[in-house]
């Protein structure tokens, strides 16, 4: 019998140099048109996570008003405006733990002992606690937002010891969230803002005259991701929920004050700003949540932060 050997049965298959350079450059493109596509849906995932939690705090707002018939008050200061120094009480997201599933932080508050309860530094040292009292709120926070410090530092009273974050703040003004004594712009929130959250405010729906599906009420807000609070622990970098959680749109969305805005980030007059593509979160008075454009017309930003000022609102 005779056998026939087929030399091309017996040739080793392989790839040449060219082909392979090939395949990696096919691969190398198909990885730069995926990774866009996975940035977005890990972006739109974050965006939906953050507006969850603003939905959250809307709805913990109202059942605030629900047991107190009127929300929360703004802020706990606005010493400069009516002539007097006053106590540093604290600021709505406080008051709103308890509504939010945070009732072990809140009932570890101290808001009686001594004249100032967070200001007085044997008092901030207990309250400012982030394994017990006043610390980290998940809600509060956005996840696309790059800062890693949950501990920040506002910029409060010159006290160096960390604050809980917050990426959330509350509508104050249409104009200017601080006060001004004797025409001097001042450092505290003014008492007489046009929004629903503001010093000392005890807002009801029924003060909410232009209609609570035309009023913001919380929006989002940004510190600055490039300074921490271990490498630079006397920097300002952020923002707390404790105090001062009080600001105005007159800069507009992603203004000048803010990181995402191309600014740099200042404590006031600062404004509201998210790491969301063209624009920011906003909680409505109605309950219902919002993503803002960062081109919005300023006009219409500023009759939807006013509670009573009888606007005529077009589409947003």
């Amino acid at each position: 019998m005779v056998f026939i050997h087929n030399a091309r049965v017996s040739q080793r298959v392989a790839f040449t140099l060219v082909e392979l350079l090939v395949v990696i450059a096919i691969i190398g493109v198909l990885v730069a048109l995926l990774l866009p596509a996975v940035q977005a849906a890990r972006e739109a995932a974050r965006r939906s996570s953050c507006a969850a939690n603003f939905k959250q705090v809307a709805l913990a707002l109202h059942n605030y008003h629900d047991a107190h018939k009127v929300f929360p008050v703004g802020g706990g200061i606005s010493g400069g405006c009516s002539g007097k120094t006053e106590k540093h009480l604290f600021s709505w997201g406080v008051h709103l733990l308890p509504y939010l599933e945070q009732s072990a932080r809140y009932d570890r508050v101290d808001f009686i002992s001594g004249a100032q309860p967070i200001n007085n530094q044997a008092n901030f040292q207990s309250n400012a606690n982030p394994d017990a009292a006043l610390g980290p709120v998940a809600t509060y926070l956005c996840p696309s937002n790059p800062q890693s410090d949950v501990m920040v530092n506002p910029g409060f009273a010159a006290l160096l010891e960390a604050l809980p974050r917050s990426d959330m703040a509350g509508v104050a003004d249409s104009r200017d969230w601080r006060c001004n004594s004797s025409g001097t712009v001042g450092v505290r929130p003014r008492s007489d803002g046009n929004g629903i959250l503001f010093a000392w405010s005890k807002t009801s729906f029924k003060d909410i005259t232009d209609g609570t599906s035309n009023t913001l009420i919380v929006g989002e807000i940004t510190g600055d991701h490039r300074v921490t609070t271990s490498s630079s622990p006397t920097a300002l970098n952020g923002n707390s929920y404790t105090v001062y959680d009080l600001f105005d749109t007159s800069s507009g969305i992603n203004g000048p004050f803010t990181v995402p805005g191309g600014g740099t980030y200042a404590f006031r007059p600062q404004g509201f700003s998210s790491f969301h593509p063209g624009g920011a979160h906003f909680a409505l008075a109605d309950g219902s949540v919002r993503f803002l454009s960062e081109t919005l017309d300023q006009s219409l930003l500023s009759g939807l932060s006013t509670r009573h000022s009888g606007e005529v609102l077009g589409e947003f």
